[in-house]
C-alpha cells in the first residue's frame, strides 16, 4: 500500500509535468504569432534645429513650441526613446531589451539650440537623443561646446560622428574620404571620452566607397536619410533609415503612420 501511494504521486507528477510542457509550448506558439511593436520596424526621427529666432527660421528649424508639442504627442502614444546601440543590436537580430514602442531621436550638425532648447524639453519628456557632430563644429560659435555635449551624455544622450567638414562624401577621393570619416570618429571620441559607434552621412549622400570607408573606420552602423522604418531582414545597418522633420512637416499625419504603419510601407508614405 505504501508503495502504491508513492507510485500514484509519481504518476501525478509526470502528468503535471507533461501538462506544463504542453502548456508552455502552446503559450510560446501564441507569442510567436502575436505581432510585436517592432514587427513593422523602428522609426528614427531626424531634426536639425529647435528655436524661435525669426532670423534663422529655415526649413530645418522647428519652433520650440512645436517641438514640445511633438514630444508630448509621442509620449501620449507610448513611444519611448532608445539608443543607437539598441537599434544596432535589433538590426543585427541579437538579443536586446526594447520598450513596447521604441523610437530613436537624432540631431545633425550640432547647433547650440540642441542644448539650450531641445535638451531641456527632451529631459522633461523623459527622452534622450543622439547628436551627430561635424568635427570642426565642436566649440565653434553657435555650435555645441564639448562641455555641453558631455553634460548631455551624462544624461543619457549619445554622440555620433557626421564627418569633419560636412562635404559631399561621394565626391571625395579615397584619402580625403578616409580623413573625413576617421577624423570625425577620433574627434568625437576625444570629446566624449568613450567609443563612438555610429555615423551619419552629410546630406544623406553616400555610395559604395563611402559605406566601405565607414565600415573600415570601425563604425558599427550609419544613418542615411532614406525614409521609412528600420527592419532587420530588409535594411542594411550601414544605411539606417531616418524620417526628417522639417518646419512644414505635418507631424500629426506622420504620427498616424507611426502608430499604425501600413502593412507594406512605401518610401513615399513618409
Amino acid at each position: 500500500m505504501h508503495f502504491g501511494v508513492v507510485h500514484n504521486i509519481s504518476m501525478n507528477q509526470i502528468v503535471v509535468r507533461r501538462f506544463a510542457t504542453v502548456y508552455l509550448l502552446l503559450l510560446g506558439l501564441v507569442f510567436l504569432f502575436v505581432p510585436s511593436a517592432t514587427a513593422q520596424g523602428i522609426p528614427v526621427l531626424l531634426y536639425h534645429r529647435v528655436n524661435d529666432q525669426e532670423t534663422d527660421w529655415s526649413l530645418l528649424t522647428v519652433s520650440t513650441a512645436e517641438f514640445s508639442r511633438q514630444l508630448q504627442l509621442l509620449r501620449n502614444h507610448g513611444f519611448q526613446t532608445i539608443t543607437p546601440e539598441q537599434l544596432g543590436t535589433f538590426m543585427r537580430e541579437e538579443q536586446v531589451t526594447l520598450p513596447d514602442k521604441p523610437l530613436l531621436i537624432t540631431f545633425d550638425d550640432g547647433h547650440t539650440d540642441n542644448y539650450t532648447q531641445a535638451f531641456p524639453l527632451l529631459k522633461n519628456a523623459g527622452y534622450s537623443a543622439t547628436i551627430f557632430m561635424v568635427g570642426i563644429n565642436f566649440d565653434r560659435a553657435n555650435r555645441l561646446t564639448s562641455a555641453q555635449i558631455r553634460k548631455m551624455a551624462a544624461n543619457g544622450f549619445s554622440l555620433g560622428a557626421h564627418s569633419m567638414t560636412h562635404p559631399i562624401l561621394p565626391k571625395l577621393n579615397a584619402p580625403k574620404l578616409r580623413a573625413e570619416v576617421i577624423g570625425s570618429k577620433k574627434k568625437a571620441e576625444e570629446v566624449i571620452r568613450a567609443e563612438v559607434g555610429y555615423f551619419a552621412y552629410p546630406g544623406g549622400f553616400y555610395n559604395l566607397a563611402t559605406v566601405e570607408a565607414v565600415q573600415m573606420a570601425g563604425f558599427q552602423g550609419a544613418f542615411s536619410v532614406l525614409s521609412g522604418l528600420n527592419q532587420p531582414k530588409r535594411d542594411n545597418i550601414y544605411l539606417l533609415r531616418r524620417i526628417p522633420i522639417f518646419r512644414y512637416t505635418d507631424f500629426d499625419q506622420l504620427l498616424e503612420k507611426l502608430i499604425e504603419p501600413p502593412s507594406k510601407p512605401s518610401l513615399l508614405d513618409y
